[in-house]
């Protein structure tokens, strides 16, 4: 194996709660305060490399694309990008996925389900995921010959008792608090930090230090990774705990703060 040559600094970016706030998003649709727009410009402009660690499909990161990212940890890091190339992919199995729907539908639980090439609903009826509407159905979508492919599942409260009430479905996933209402599952075995590594490793050089910024759950294990993790300071007491440095609320643009402190821009 060929030794690497030190490099530059790398930062893994969260986006909901940490890049944006949820406050300030349309829809599915992240928008950046100029503040922390021009603050990523300056960290990569000084040398550094800048990523995204996102929960989101690549399909929801395209808010992002004009600013200077080298890569992309998405879909809690089951599909990892670095200079337009896939280095690390892993779905939810097929027969999983058939039995989940199923589920699903069973106990009547609403879901977003999250893919590199589309995303899908499993509705209940209930209209529990408004922001969701223009999302087709799995049906439809599997119909109309949509790649199945999918790394993680987005539900909110209104659906949390009839998740968590599902013996195959807390036994089959990883289950997530990400905040605001929001919650995931995961597959397990596969993390921010997994995929992180992912990217790490694919990197043509060692980092002279890795910085994590993050806000909830879904983050703690790149936030473990990083020599540095900053948390944001709107994020829950629980992820807090974990933090070398706990920065302004997302709202106050807090990754700013973070980056300046740490003489990063």
């Amino acid at each position: 194996m060929v030794e690497k040559n030190q490099g530059p600094v790398v930062a893994f970016f969260d986006v909901d709660g940490t890049l944006t706030s949820r406050e300030f998003n349309d829809g599915l649709h992240v928008v950046p305060t100029a503040g922390v727009q021009e603050a990523i410009r300056a960290f990569v402009a000084a040398g550094n490399v800048a990523v995204v660690c996102s929960g989101r499909s690549i399909l929801n990161l395209e808010d992002l694309l004009h600013l200077p990212f080298a890569g992309y940890v998405t879909l809690d890091g089951t599909h990892v990008i670095l200079d337009d190339e896939v280095v690390y992919d892993r779905t939810i199995e097929r027969a999983t996925l058939r039995r989940t729907v199923e589920e699903m539908h069973r106990i009547g639980m609403e879901a977003l389900i999250e893919g590199t090439f589309g995303n899908v609903m499993v509705r209940s009826g209930k209209g529990q995921m408004d922001y969701c509407a223009g999302v087709p159905s799995i049906e439809d979508y599997e119909r109309d010959g949509g790649r199945m492919d999918f790394g993680k599942i987005d539900f909110t409260d209104d659906s949390l008792d009839a998740c968590r009430g599902s013996e195959y479905l807390m036994g089959a996933y990883t289950y997530l608090n990400v905040g605001d209402g929001n919650h995931e599952l995961t597959i397990p075995g596969t993390s921010k930090g997994v995929g992180g590594r992912a990217l790490l490793d694919a990197l043509p050089f060692e980092p002279s230090h890795v910085f994590a910024f993050g806000d909830s759950e879904n983050d703690l294990e790149i936030l473990r990774l990083a020599d540095t993790a900053v948390v944001m300071g709107n994020a829950r007491e629980n992820v807090k705990a974990h933090a070398d440095y706990v920065t302004d609320d997302v709202r106050d643009d807090g990754v700013v703060t973070a980056l300046r402190h740490f003489g990063l821009i």
